[in-house]
C-alpha cells in the first residue's frame, strides 16, 4: 500500500468524522435557535476550504477523501443558507 493512499485514508476518516458529526451540530443548533451559529466570513473561509480541498483532490486524482469534503461542502453551504434565513430575524 502506497503512503499516499494510506495518508488519504487518514484524510477521509478525519474529514468524514467532522463532516458527520460536527457540522450537522451546528446546523441542528442553528436550527433550534433560529439563528446562524457561524459569522458569515467563517462560513465563507469554510466553503472556500472544501471547494480548493475538492480541486486539488480532482487535480491529483486522490478520488478517496473527495466523497467526504464533497458532503461537507453540501453541509456548510447548508450552514450558509441557515445564515441567510436567520440573518433578518436578529
Amino acid at each position: 500500500m502506497s503512503t499516499i493512499f494510506f495518508i488519504s485514508i487518514f484524510v477521509s476518516l478525519f474529514s468524514l468524522g467532522l463532516v458527520v458529526v460536527g457540522i450537522p451540530a451546528q446546523i441542528v443548533k442553528n436550527y433550534k435557535e433560529k439563528r446562524s451559529g457561524q459569522p458569515l466570513l467563517t462560513i465563507v473561509i469554510a466553503i472556500g476550504f472544501y471547494v480548493s480541498q475538492i480541486a486539488f483532490f480532482i487535480l491529483t486524482n486522490s478520488y478517496l477523501p473527495l466523497l467526504s469534503f464533497a458532503v461537507g461542502l453540501i453541509m456548510w453551504s447548508i450552514v450558509l443558507i441557515q445564515y441567510f434565513l436567520y440573518y433578518k430575524k436578529l
